[in-house]
Order: C-alpha cells, then structure tokens, then sequence
C-alpha cells in the first residue's frame, strides 16, 4: 500500500521526457470532457480503443487506481510503441496494450465493464463493426463512453469554402464538400448508431471551445489542419483547381481577421454514454 513512498525518478533520463511529452490541445479539450463525465467505481475492466500514444489510457489508469484493470487497443504501430515506452516509465501493473483492430477485438465475450474512446468514433473505418464488436466484449449493463467532435466543427471555415464555390458554379465540388462536412455525424444519427449496436444512451453532454489563429495561413499550416482535416478538403477539388480556390480560401479567412481581430474557428464537442442492453442487436 506504500508502494509510492519507494518511487524514484529521474528527470535526466531521456525515457522519461518522452513519456511525459505533451498532450494535444485537441485531444486534451476532448479528453477532458470523457473524463470529467465518466463515474468512479472500484474492480472494473476497462477498454480504451484508439488509445494512440496513451490518452487519454494512462489517465484512466491513474484515475481509477490499482483495482481496475485498463486496456488500451489501436492498430497504428507506432502509436502503440510510443505507448508501451510509456507504459515502462509509469509501471502500471494493471494496464496492457494491445496492437488490433477494434472492428476484431481478440477478447472473449463479457470482458469488460467501461469501454472508451477519445475521438475514435470518426476515425473508425466500419463503427458499425466496432459497435458490434463493443457489444461482444461488454459485460450485462457495461458503458459505453464518446467523445466526437460532429457536424458544424470549424463552421466558419466551410460557410468561406462553400460561398466560394457557390459563386463559382461549382455544384460538384459543392456536393463533395457537402459529404466532407457531414460525414462527422450529427448527434441524432451517432445516438442511432449506438442504439442500433445495441447501446441504452444515458447521458449526454454537449460542449464546445474554439480554435484561435493569427491568420487564414496560420491555421491551413497548423500541424492539426496538415494531419486532421487538409485531405479531405483537398479531395473536394481537383488538382489542377487547388492553387486559385486555396488562395482564394486564405485570402477570404484572412478578410474575417480583418474584421474580428483573428481567425477562430468553433469547434463543438459532443459525450455519449450508453449501458448495453440485455439483448444482441439484429445484423439485418
């Protein structure tokens, strides 16, 4: 019980700036809304899919203490290294890390107690399968907890790109941009999807916080922007197209800093937490 009174650490050592790196301002604002949400209960086996380099993994971990157990799940390879070299500095006995798919989980049915997942929602090739899969592994009256960021994240920017187009005539890319801007979901088609995999919401919680940048450049080279949102913004058009109607874009966001001081970009965030049913979804 006085395990901490023995901890030691080094700060020096290169493993340990690694681990404690930080965390991102996206992750973090959603990660935050899970956790402040979830309840605390003792002797729980808990399930973190997508869990990446280790959050929000690690702060369940410590969050719930030695009497739960956690497991983190993701098929990006070095996201799972990263986590694992963590993992040696924090020496959590009660956590594991496991490299799989989370549409194929490699556990046995009724497993686990909590399961979570910070922005896995929209990332995840086939949620229908990972639902199901979420189903399989969940205990009699397990949770389910999400974060999303749905339909109307960075509004501001998509009502620019889409009154360029419109003035354009550009109906194809206007309905490519359409389907970019939808396919996050909205609240209503999230919560069916959840029940339709057999899931009771019991609770939701609606935020939002926004995204502050200097300029329209700023925030199309941000490293979020580059990694998160650029592809699909570039797949609206074609290549030969991208150079005016980008240039255009920043020069029609740089127009609001004009007008408002600086770029912001509104971001909601959205929790749902469901209890499994007693009984299994129909596959039809």
């Amino acid at each position: 019980m006085l395990d901490y009174l023995r901890f030691t650490c080094d700060l020096e050592q290169p493993l340990i700036a690694s681990a404690i790196d930080e965390c991102s301002l996206w992750a973090s604002r959603f990660g935050s809304l899970l956790l402040d949400n979830l309840e605390l209960h003792a002797d729980l086996h808990i399930l973190d899919l997508a869990c990446g380099t280790g959050f929000p993994l690690f702060e369940l971990a410590h969050m719930y203490g030695a009497s739960c157990r956690v497991t983190g799940v993701d098929n990006w390879k070095g996201g799972i290294e990263r986590a694992r070299a963590k993992l040696d500095v924090y020496q959590l006995p009660n956590v594991q890390i496991i490299e799989a798919d989370a549409a194929h989980l490699p556990f046995p049915a009724e497993s686990f107690d909590l399961i979570t997942s910070n922005l896995g929602i929209n990332n995840f090739a086939d949620p229908a399968a990972v639902l199901a899969e979420c189903f399989r592994v969940g205990r009699p009256g397990a949770h389910l907890a999400l974060t999303t960021n749905p339909i109307g994240h960075m509004r501001e920017f998509y009502a620019v790109f889409r009154s360029i187009l419109e003035e354009q005539h550009r109906d194809r890319y206007l309905e490519r941009l359409a389907r970019n801007e939808a396919h996050r979901g909205s609240k209503e088609a999230l919560i069916e999807l959840m029940e339709r995999g057999g899931f009771r919401i019991v609770k939701i919680k609606e935020e939002r916080f926004q995204l502050r940048y200097l300029n329209g450049g700023t925030m199309l080279n941000h490293f979020l922007t580059k990694i998160g949102f650029l592809g699909g913004w570039r797949r609206v058009i074609e290549p030969e197209d991208e150079a005016p109607i980008f240039t255009e874009l920043e020069r029609r966001l740089n127009q609001l800093v004009e007008a408002q001081g600086e770029l912001r970009m509104t971001i909601p965030m959205l929790y749902l937490e469901a209890e499994r049913s007693d009984t299994r979804p129909s596959l039809s």
